[in-house]
């Protein structure tokens, strides 16, 4: 065991290094679970958090590195931000999106087809099946993977985009790492248990790297975990709180002033200064996020 968060141990395989929730959840404590996150926080699964982007996004820039236009299912699509960047870009797209208001949402705003389950997806018919920050969530990942391959033409491409539980921040951050975070993520992978995964279950990985993922400020990671390791997050926890309260409630620019603002923009802007030294540790397998390109094995 390397750690054990709400209520939870998290294990670390000998042979792999797979990084696993043990035991795993029973169907009715994920359910439980997913009904309670979605009780306190039903403003965010309702309201998309931003407009969809109107410039090409990077995954669909990488995926397209590997396959040209075509039919898209996109596993995991939420409110529908990428498909319908892929849409406007020359894709067929369909979604996969289990949660009701999110699925809704997307299908009523650009009328393309949502299922609600991967299952429900026709066989042998996309040409390409990503997949962003979903794998971790899956508590069968063979079977799950296994049945998209079924979804892809030969030679189809699968895009995957996860946590790296390797990352630099990970390392640093320890048990306080947001990613980990029982129940909701199940299985953590690495630039090296990634492509055993998707070997087991019928790929031939094409590439792999590690990135930025989904934050753009490296140091104020950096600085939070400093503030972890040294037990201060309970003595700051209140502070914060009442300034992102404050921030929120300001009507003017001057009000929403305070330290902790300065300090992100401060370590924002030092993020940036640093980016050659960062895209090394990128380069390193180091990064907060590994990706992944495969195509549908025994096929051209």
């Amino acid at each position: 065991m390397i750690s054990k968060k709400y209520g939870f141990d998290i294990v670390r395989c000998l042979d792999c290094g797979l990084v696993s929730v043990s035991p795993l959840p029973t169907k009715e404590q994920l359910a439980a679970y997913y009904k309670w996150e979605y009780d306190h926080f039903r403003h965010s699964f309702s309201t998309p958090q931003a407009e969809p982007p109107k410039r090409k996004l990077p995954e669909l820039r990488i995926l397209e590195r590997y396959c040209p236009p075509g039919k898209l299912l996109d596993v995991g699509s939420s409110h529908g931000h990428f498909i319908d960047n892929a849409h406007k870009y020359g894709w067929d797209v369909e979604g996969v999106e289990p949660h009701d208001e999110a699925r809704i949402q997307s299908q009523s705003r650009s009328q393309h087809t949502v299922h609600e389950l991967l299952s429900e997806a026709p066989d042998n018919s996309f040409d390409a099946l990503t997949m962003w920050h979903v794998i971790e969530h899956i508590s069968a990942p063979t079977d799950f993977l296994t049945e998209a391959t079924r979804k892809l033409v030969p030679g189809g491409i699968l895009a995957l985009a996860t946590p790296n539980v390797d990352s630099l921040v990970a390392k640093a951050t320890g048990e306080s790492w947001s990613w980990l975070s029982p129940p909701d993520h199940l299985y953590l992978y690495s630039p090296k248990t990634l492509p055993l995964l998707l070997h087991q279950t019928g790929f031939e990985v094409l590439h792999i790297e590690t990135r930025r993922g989904r934050s753009r400020n490296f140091l104020l990671l950096m600085l939070q975990a400093v503030v972890y390791r040294l037990g201060l997050f309970q003595k700051v926890k209140g502070s914060v709180q009442k300034a992102a309260h404050k921030f929120r409630a300001s009507q003017s620019n001057v009000g929403k002033i305070s330290i902790f603002f300065i300090v992100e923009k401060l370590t924002e802007a030092l993020s940036l200064l640093l980016y050659p030294a960062i895209l090394i540790t990128w380069k390193l397998g180091l990064g907060e996020e590994v990706l992944a390109i495969a195509r549908k094995s025994g096929t051209p």
